[in-house]
C-alpha cells in the first residue's frame, strides 16, 4: 500500500497561497476575509487576530499588494455574534 504524503499546512504557508490567490490587483486584500479563510483552514491556529493580520499585510506588501485592514470590523462582529447566541 502506497502512502501519500500531505504537505504540512504551515500559517506562513496559508497566508501566502491566500494573498496569492486574490488575483486582481485593482482591490487591496482584506485582512478581515484573510481571517476568516486562514481560520476556516487551520481552526487551532494559536496565533492572534492582530498577529495573523500583520502576517497577511506583509505578504501583501511583498507583491506589491494594497492591504485593507479592516480585521477589527471582523473580529467585532464575531464578538456580537457570540454574545447574540448566534
Amino acid at each position: 500500500m502506497s502512502k501519500t504524503h500531505f504537505q504540512e499546512r504551515t500559517v506562513s504557508y496559508v497566508v501566502d497561497q491566500y494573498v496569492e490567490s486574490r488575483r486582481n490587483p485593482e482591490w487591496p486584500i482584506s485582512t478581515g476575509y484573510a481571517l476568516r479563510a486562514i481560520r476556516t483552514v487551520l481552526p487551532n491556529c494559536d496565533l492572534s487576530d492582530r498577529q495573523l493580520a500583520e502576517m497577511v499585510a506583509a505578504s501583501a506588501i511583498s507583491r506589491g499588494r494594497n492591504v485593507a485592514f479592516d480585521f477589527a470590523v471582523e473580529a467585532g462582529m464575531r464578538s456580537q455574534q457570540r454574545h447574540a447566541g448566534l
